[in-house]
């Protein structure tokens, strides 16, 4: 079980630790298994367009790349089926066994443990959103201050269920026609074709627009983010996009004084985009450091 600094400090620069190595394997592979995915089985649902023959062409043409595709989903599945046991694992032997050690196990208890998880969608996030409305709006000219994880993260992270459940089954579904038609209708493996390429190209455009925007095209990280790399993020981008977990993280280390002030303005209203008040000297705000459910070092 290897424990990762919190802070890690090169060329007198702060990065903060994101992803442990599982993680960044799991998400090389998995854009690895998409990308193929995605041009062995687009050539096919627009196998009129004048591209597609050389595309499918170039995987093998019909002998070889539907084998590269199923074989290429077939990996996606068991990658998420690991990282599906990985997360409940962690979940069951880190927080559901020290209740069970104490005498404290409950349904209600269990139940908050789950809710609190830092990647479940909250209050925070709801606000969160409504305040970057605002904040494009000129409603206010504070940004949000995210936390460990950001709405959009979540999104990006839960996002994948949906489809890896719609794809994997009916892509099962089409691999095995023979065996399936024994026990449902011929006519649902029409549907599971449309289904399966329609939620593909869905799960491809989100993926390519805005995931790979925030991740790798904003301003903030052009021309491309690290830390799916790394596992560190530097410190402009955690003052930027996590801000409270980063006061967190500074007070746990001991670095208060050296805490920088968020991005997007201050505490300081306007409306829509008139300010009230810029001379306020009110300071960044700060979070409890003592929150049992956000560690900065992650244990893997």
């Amino acid at each position: 079980m290897k424990k990762y600094p919190a802070i890690k400090f090169k060329d007198g620069k702060k990065y903060f630790f994101r992803f442990d190595l599982d993680t960044r394997i799991q998400h090389i592979i998995l854009a690895a298994t998409v990308i193929i995915l995605v041009l062995t089985g687009m050539p096919l649902k627009f196998s009129d367009s004048s591209w597609a023959p050389y595309l499918y062409s170039f995987f093998g043409g019909s002998k070889m790349a539907p084998v590269i595709h199923k074989w290429t989903g077939a990996i996606m599945l068991l990658l998420f089926v690991y990282h599906v046991v990985r997360v409940v694992g962690g979940i069951i032997t880190n927080h559901i066994m020290p209740l069970k050690r104490e005498g404290k196990m409950s349904i209600g208890r269990v139940t908050m443990v789950l809710v609190r998880l830092p990647m479940i969608p909250n209050l925070k996030d709801l606000k969160d959103i409504i305040g970057l409305m605002k904040y494009l709006l000129y409603f206010t000219n504070e940004h949000p201050h995210g936390d460990e994880w950001t709405w959009k993260e979540k999104f990006d992270y839960w996002a994948p269920f949906w489809g890896m459940f719609v794809i994997g089954i009916t892509g099962l579904i089409i691999w095995n026609k023979v065996l399936a038609t024994q026990v449902i209708p011929g006519e649902f493996i029409n549907l599971c074709l449309i289904a399966h390429s329609d939620e593909a190209l869905l799960a491809a455009l989100f993926l390519f627009i805005w995931h790979w925007y925030n991740v790798h095209f904003s301003t903030s990280v052009f021309p491309m983010g690290t830390v799916f790399l790394t596992g560190y993020l530097p410190e402009e981008l955690m003052v930027e996009e996590h801000y409270e977990h980063y006061v967190r993280v500074m007070t746990r280390e001991g670095l208060e004084s050296e805490i920088k002030p968020p991005h997007g303005g201050g505490n300081n209203p306007t409306i829509c985009g008139e300010p009230q008040d810029v001379t306020s000297d009110t300071p960044p705000t700060t979070a409890p450091a003592n929150d049992p459910m956000q560690q900065g070092g992650v244990n893997s």
